[in-house]
This record gives C-alpha cells, structure tokens and sequence, in this order.
C-alpha cells in the first residue's frame, strides 16, 4: 500500500491529492491524483450530486490522452494510473478492463498571487524561492468560438474584441478558425476566471519572451495531437483548456503539461453535432436554478467594483441551489461512458457501446 506524507481536499476540484513525497525547492515530488463522484461549476466549489458521478471517464481519458501525448514527444507530469495502490499505464487498464480513479504525477511547488489594495499580485513569480512551480495561468485553445464559449459574453460586455484574438469580426458561433489553435488566456489562483491578453499573461507569470514562446508551443502542440485524435475518432474538438508546470532538469528549464488534458470537464467535444462535456452539467444546472445562478453573476460583478477578493462573501444565503433530478445525471454517466469508449477505441465500459443511442436518451432528459 502506498504511503502518503500529506492529502489535500480542495473545495473548488473534484480532485483529493495524496502527496507522496512533497516537492524541495530544488527536486520534483511526488503525488497519487484521486477524482472523486462530484462535480465542479461557476467557481462555487465542488457539488455533490444524487447519485455519484462516474468520474473514471475522466482518469481513464486523461490517462490515455498523457500517454499518447508522451508518445509524440510533449513533455507532461503524469507517471502512471494507480489501480490498488499499484501503478498501471493507461494502456494496460484498458486492456484488463481496469478503471481507476487515481492518476499518479510528478508534483511541483505551488506559489499564489496575493491579493492587497483591491488588486492580485504576482510579484512572488519575479524571482521565485524554487524552480519547480505551477504557471500561474489556465492556456486555452480554439479550434472554433462554440455558441457557449465565454468569448461571446466577454465580446458583449466590451472586454475584447475578435480582433485583439485573431479572429475575423464575421465569425458565427461554431465556426471553424482560419489558423486554429487561437490562444487564450486565464487566472489559475483567483476566485473567478479572468481574462487577459497574451502581453499581459506573460507579464503576470514573469516569463521572457522565449520562456513564453516554449510555453505556448508545448499548448499548441498538444492542442494540434488531441484535435487530430479527436477528428480519428470522430469527435470535433471547439476548445480546451490546459494548465502547464515548469522544473529544472539536467539544468534546462523544462514547461510541461500538468494537471489534465482533454478531457470531459476541460475541453468542449461534440460527437455529430450532439456536445459530449461539462458544458451539459453547468448548462442543466443554470437551467434549474437560473436564481442562483444570477445571484453568482451579481456577486462576482459586485466582487469586481468593489476590489473584493472572494466575491462568495457577498453572496444573498437566502437564494439555494436545487439539484438536477437522479436521471438527468444517469444520463450523463451513460453519455460520458460511451464517449469515453469512443475515444479510446475499445469497449472499457460495458453497458455503454451505443453512443448514439445513449445521446438519444441523454436529450430526453437534457
């Protein structure tokens, strides 16, 4: 059985983390990456639903997506899967009809921005205490601006254009890019996403003008590796979301993957036009508590004015959250286990062979 120094339950991940060997400022830990049957949305924490939610897909898919990456060459922090406590590729799990919940990676130190005068700072990244870290930044790639993309609501309010993006003004929702990947950028640490420009992103993580390039290379082109896997296997990849980590090794600063790639929960996926991801939960959710849901909006918005740092403070208590009914989320279990299946190009999941058919009863309910 492995031996874990320390176990962080975050409120705002799904994820619990089981450190095996902490990381020094100078040398990688170690940590096992356990997903637990919960979801996350709208920055509120983690939800716990009627029934658990099958997050194996998202192990297994991450699991899978690391190795083929690794394949090609794009440098990661993911070891191994962890089935009872022992270590296991991806690759063997599927084959032995293993799921695990549990994804083992290399661990590196985490530094916070601080927040002070209504402001975040970033100044601890400037010359940091370590040289092993997490980059302060979420990378995301589009491949298309989908109808539920955040680019939409940040073009409405006024806080970008298509054109500082890169993208022609004509664009429709959906459709594809001239030059995909198009890079974006966003907060890892603070309380809610915000967004900036590449000028910006590269100011706040401290990084040169190469470090940054090596940086949006190492996002590009595994964006490029899950969008051609994507299209092998039948899926058109919209976005998706990277988080990166940085270490010294053999004296070269090395920027790898970190975190999770292409998964349910990080990327936006359709499967003949029906979207397969996250997306679907928070726009249930949204769509059962569209009170709540405002109240959020109206916190965060407030939170923004008035320079506070959780906007979760001025929250009404009076307005509560009802859940998505035990189907709904039957549904999406069966719709999450046949694409995984899919994605894989094996049957892992037994009773979910059909994608199509599991589409079709996932809109009965949707």
């Amino acid at each position: 059985m492995t031996k874990y120094v320390k176990v962080l339950d975050h409120k705002t991940s799904v994820k619990t983390i089981s450190i095996i060997k902490e990381p020094s400022a100078t040398e990688l830990g170690l940590a096992d990456f356990k997903f637990n049957p919960v979801f996350s949305v709208f920055d509120v924490g983690t939800i716990v639903p009627p029934i658990p939610l099958d997050n194996t897909t998202i192990a297994i898919m991450a699991g899978y997506n690391f190795e083929l990456l690794q394949k090609e060459g794009v440098p990661t922090h993911y070891v191994g899967m962890v089935h009872d406590g022992e270590l296991i590729s991806a690759k063997d799990a599927i084959k032995e009809g293993l799921t695990p919940d549990t994804l083992r990676f290399k661990l590196v130190n985490v530094l916070k921005p601080r927040f002070a005068d209504g402001r975040w700072d970033y100044s601890i990244f400037e010359n940091p205490s370590v040289n092993n870290q997490v980059i302060p930044l979420e990378l995301i790639t589009r491949n298309k601006i989908g109808k539920s993309s955040s680019v939409w609501k940040r073009v409405a309010r006024g806080e970008i254009t298509l054109a500082e993006l890169g993208i022609p003004e004509d664009i429709k929702p959906g459709d594809p890019l001239p030059k995909p990947p198009v890079l974006d950028f966003s907060t890892k640490y603070e309380s809610e996403d915000r967004y900036f420009s590449p000028k910006v992103a590269q100011k706040l993580a401290y990084l040169s003008d190469g470090n940054f390039e090596i940086l949006n290379g190492v996002t590009r082109n595994a964006s490029q590796i899950m969008t051609a896997h994507a299209a092998s296997v039948g899926f058109d990849r919209e976005d998706g979301k990277v988080e990166q980590v940085t270490f010294v090794y053999e004296g070269e600063r090395i920027f790898a993957l970190g975190d999770c790639v292409c998964t349910w929960h990080e990327d936006r996926l359709l499967y003949k036009g029906q979207a397969i991801s996250k997306q679907l939960i928070r726009d249930k959710i949204a769509a059962v508590n569209p009170a709540w849901k405002a109240e959020i909006d109206r916190a965060k918005d407030e939170a923004n004015a008035k320079g506070v740092e959780n906007w979760k403070t001025l929250i009404n208590p009076a307005i509560s959250y009802n859940s998505p009914s035990k189907e709904f989320f039957q549904a999406y279990n069966a719709l999450a286990r046949a694409a995984t299946n899919k994605w894989i190009g094996s049957v892992l999941y037994l009773d979910d062979i059909n994608l199509e058919q599991r589409i079709e009863e996932f809109k009965r309910v949707a």
